[in-house]
């Protein structure tokens, strides 16, 4: 008996107990085992930048159960996780992951078993993050398990030390604002020396006036430096024998890389066998500072002057290594640029968006046959990239240009093109002179790619890789250039791509040659393709004054009432986009031509028709352009040579502006569009329209207004102008006039005829309730516009100088009911708590009626909706669309239900949707069947206490 009832007695205990055992098993066992937030490199973030924090990612360590498991940040206030698949998954067999809409991290675990995973999840932080510390926590969703990140200290900076050494990827926005003043000066600098003595001479003197110019407007040494790295604080490179040996990072893949005229280095770094040791072939001389007169340098001065054709600045400098010897063919020198432009790895941004830097490497160098000017051989090199090198006594050598991080730990892999379709970088040589016999210039490529030459080049290519210049490179002010042969070899000229040829860059060291007959030359480097690019549309704007700029439009779609203001004349003014020389093209197009049909009524002459540049400021040139102006008003404006030239292409707008005349008594409607056409030959050829612009002239101190107005979605007391809503006015007579809303939701009715009475009709936008037509006529007597007929929803003001239509539509809502019962027993089930999102993420508030007050971001804002006894509940005035039913709390004893999407539409609801609710078929922990487990635990272990009191010898 007593073996039977130790056998009864235990088996009550493992009833009771197991439930509990398994309880405290869950409680014990975590789910996350590490989380780190990282940068996209991979590294550890420990401080952050208060704005533009960048892209950050979350590298959990999950142990996943059998089934689905949720994992949410606690707090989203300065961090959510970003929607979508998760692909950096670890095992990638069994185990799914992906971030939902909730922002919450969904795993699947298909296994029977457990499974530890890696995941990595993309994850955004607030711009600005105005806190000192951030310290993200996350929460398993089914449970109460939390894991708390190490904390992670704001700082004030943009871009910290840290993450420039890792990635160095910041927005290079100082390219832009440097640009503009780099270009005007390039664009009018003489950027090319002669070959002959006579020609040095005559190159000096025309530029001591224009360095003059520049040096009055340069920017301070301080300034400099903060222009090229603006807002980042980038840590020097490391030491290293050699620039290279920083390169130890993985390379890159970017889109495209644009070297820029604006982008300075503060520092080269210099390296190289030449340079190597005191027993070096050649010795570093510099950098030294730009001489404020300009001087070009020549025999002996490179140590001490600075090489006029580069960039003008305070801060700018020269870099000379001067050869003692004759190097061996594998001697090298190698230099680092840590800014000379700009990349991207996105294939839709219109701008790179990180700073570039530049590891060139010089080898297999030949001397020059002559006697070097100066007795000296060296190679010069600017720290304005673009700018480039000058060498003297050498008569070719390769260059190997790597570009780099701004940091030069990590390559940039320029990725091969795919489907036929161009490379989207090019690397271009400029200015390759064959003024005279056996001095040509040359430039070339190791790497098989062939080049890219303008139109009409004069560039000769030769079976070996090597591009030879034979045009003639004029470079004097005011000579002209546009001979058979010839050139404008100045940045700006109308032709300056002639002489230029471009090599496609792919993969990430680009294999270039160099080469001078006559052993002295200046090279320049750019990213800019060799033909001119297709604008950007026109804008036109109408206004009252000379103003610049395209905020001045303040007569477009204007009514002028001519007993109160007496006008007659007004400004056109047609703004043209430009791109970016060097940074986008070196090439201008040829031909700039305005076409423009002006309204009937107005005139203008060619005096009253003036051409401003990009900075605003007018352009006034000798040889001003051809102007035609036709009796029926059609103007022609074809800019001249010397006008495309002085026009500065930086990226902004230049503009043509007219004065025009009209008689001060005009009633009417002027309607203008005008037409700018950039003409460079075949292939090369955009003609683009300007935008219309309207002005309305009447002599009718009534104004009358139609106003436009739609309740808004989620507060149907409150309303919001429609824009680009169409009315049509249709009068006795069977003509229409349509008329569209502008973006305050208005439109102007001042050409209705007063004789007509119009029959109104508009086209209802999507999703708005539609509405019958009314009835507009004037009453000459009261000297009102009246409504008749129909006017539900259309109210008219009666004030006494103007009168304002309004027509408010209201968007088709409607109601949705819902019953909550048993899964397994259909009964109904009450209880349960529901929260209503939109189809935008948002969440939804009712009143205690059910009807819809509003949407809120935050799910804990959300109003929380309870059924009756029998489950059932309703809500009311949602807008047609899709929405989203996601229940918060079971009834107890039940699973939650499934997220549930309704539709709210013109088709009625029949029958309330039906939420279904399972019910617990296991025990766990929170459900009432353990509670039976445990009893009947309880019940047997009793029982067989008392039977062993009652008879505890057995028998």
């Amino acid at each position: 008996m007593k073996n039977w009832l130790r056998i009864f007695l235990l088996l009550g205990c493992l009833i009771g107990l197991t439930p509990l055992l398994h309880i405290n098993a869950q409680k014990r066992a975590s789910i996350i085992e590490t989380a780190i937030l990282q940068d996209r490199g991979g590294q550890a973030v420990q401080t952050l930048a208060s704005h533009q924090p960048g892209d950050l990612q979350l590298a959990l360590t999950v142990a996943l159960p059998a089934g689905e498991t949720a994992i949410t940040l606690r707090d989203q206030t300065h961090a959510e996780l970003l929607p979508g698949k998760v692909t950096d998954l670890k095992p990638a067999q069994g185990v799914t992951a992906e971030v939902d809409r909730d922002r919450q991290l969904i795993f699947k675990n298909d296994q029977a078993q457990p499974q530890t995973a890696n995941v990595v999840v993309p994850l955004k932080v607030t711009d600005p993050l105005l806190i000192a510390k951030l310290q993200l926590e996350l929460q398993v969703v089914d449970t109460a398990e939390t894991f708390k990140l190490s904390k992670v200290t704001v700082t004030a900076e943009d871009v910290t030390e840290e993450s420039a050494m890792t990635g160095s990827q910041h927005n290079n926005s100082s390219s832009s604002q440097s640009q503009s003043s780099s270009q005007v000066s390039s664009q009018t600098t003489v950027s090319q020396r002669s070959q002959s003595t006579q020609q040095r001479s005559r190159s000096t003197r025309s530029q001591q006036a224009t360095t003059s110019r520049q040096s009055t407007t340069s920017a301070t040494d301080d300034e400099a430096e903060a222009q090229a790295t603006p807002q980042t604080k980038i840590s020097r490179v490391a030491p290293a024998a050699n620039p290279s040996d920083n390169l130890t990072g993985k390379p890159i893949n970017i889109h495209r890389g644009q070297i820029q005229i604006g982008s300075w280095s503060s520092e080269l770094a210099l390296g190289g066998t030449l340079l190597d040791g005191d027993d070096s072939k050649a010795e570093q001389v510099g950098p030294k500072q730009a001489h404020a007169n300009g001087n070009t340098y020549w025999n002996n001065s490179y140590g001490d002057q600075y090489y006029y054709s580069y960039q003008q600045d305070k801060a700018a400098k020269a870099y000379a290594v001067v050869f003692r010897e004759k190097p061996a063919k594998t001697d090298t020198i190698e230099v680092f640029y840590r800014n000379v432009g700009a990349y991207t790895t996105s294939t839709t941004l219109e701008k790179p968006d990180q700073q570039m830097g530049a590891l060139v490497t010089i080898s297999n160098i030949v001397y020059n046959s002559g006697t070097p000017a100066g007795d000296d051989r060296y190679i010069d090199f600017s720290n304005n990239f673009y700018s480039g090198i000058v060498y003297n006594g050498i008569e070719s050598f390769d260059l190997d240009i790597t570009f780099t991080t701004a940091d030069g730990t990590q390559a940039l892999n320029f990725l091969a093109p795919t489907d036929g379709k161009e490379h989207s970088s090019y690397f271009t040589f400029g200015s390759l002179n064959g003024n005279e016999p056996g001095e040509h210039e040359w430039a070339g490529t190791r790497s098989g790619l062939p080049g890219k030459r303008s139109v009409d080049t004069k560039v000769k290519d030769h079976e070996n890789g090597w591009y030879e210049g034979i045009g003639v490179g004029v470079w004097e002010a005011g000579q002209p250039y546009t001979g058979d042969n010839q050139w404008g070899d100045f940045l700006g000229s109308t032709n300056y791509e002639r002489g230029a040829v471009s090599f496609p860059l792919e993969g990430t060291t680009h294999k270039f040659m160099l080469k001078s007959e006559s052993g002295f030359t200046w090279q320049s480097f750019s990213s800019g393709y060799v033909v001119p690019l297709e604008p950007e549309a026109p804008q036109k704007t109408v206004h009252r004054t000379a103003d610049f700029g395209v905020a001045h439009n303040n007569l477009d779609k204007v009514t002028i009432d001519r007993d109160r203001e007496n006008m007659n004349s007004f400004y056109y003014t047609i703004y043209q986009p430009t791109y970016s020389i060097p940074d986008e093209s070196i090439a201008k197009p040829d031909k700039i031509i305005l076409t423009d049909q002006l309204p009937t009524g107005m005139t203008v002459t060619a005096a009253d028709i003036q051409l401003r540049n990009t900075d605003g400021q007018p352009i006034a040139v000798e040889d001003r352009g051809q102007v035609t102006i036709t009796p029926d008003g059609h103007v022609t404006y074809e800019l001249s040579n010397k006008e495309i030239e002085t026009l500065t292409f930086d990226g902004n707008s230049f503009a043509f502006q007219m004065k025009v005349t009209f008689d001060d008594q005009f009633i009417g409607t002027f309607k203008n569009q005008a037409t700018v056409t950039f003409d460079s030959g075949e292939n090369y050829t955009w003609k683009k329209d300007t935008n219309e612009v309207v002005t309305h002239f009447v002599r009718d101190p009534m104004a009358l207004t139609l106003k436009k107005l739609g309740d808004l979605p989620w507060d149907a007391a409150a309303n919001v102008p429609l824009n680009n809503v169409a009315f049509t006015f249709k009068g006795a007579d069977g003509l229409a006039l349509t008329r569209t809303t502008d973006q305050q939701g208005e439109l102007i009715l001042s050409d209705l005829d007063r004789h007509q009475t119009y029959t109104v009709t508009e086209a209802v936008p999507a999703g708005y309730a539609a509405r019958t037509s009314f009835t507009l006529a004037y009453n000459a007597a009261d000297k009102r516009w009246e409504i008749t007929g129909n006017a539900d929803q259309v109210n008219l003001t009666n004030d006494a100088s103007s009168q304002v239509i309004t027509v408010t539509n209201q968007l088709k809502r409607g109601d949705y009911r819902f019953q909550k019962i048993d899964g397994t027993t259909h009964k109904s089930l009450a209880g349960a708590e529901f929260i209503i999102r939109n189809a935008d993420g948002q969440y939804l508030t009712f009143n205690g009626n059910g009807q819809l007050t509003g949407a809120v971001d935050q799910r804990e804002q959300a109003t929380q909706l309870t059924g009756d006894t029998a489950g059932a509940f309703k809500v009311t005035g949602l807008p047609h669309g899709n929405y989203q039913l996601i229940e918060i709390k079971a009834p107890d004893g039940y699973t939650l239900g499934a997220k549930h999407d309704f539709t709210i539409s013109d088709q009625a609801q029949t029958i309330p949707d039906q939420i279904k609710n399972d019910p617990y078929s296991l025990p766990v922990t929170g459900g009432q069947g353990i509670i039976w487990f445990i009893v009947v635990g309880l019940i047997l272990t009793l029982s067989s206490l008392a039977i062993w009191r009652t008879h505890p010898r057995g028998g």
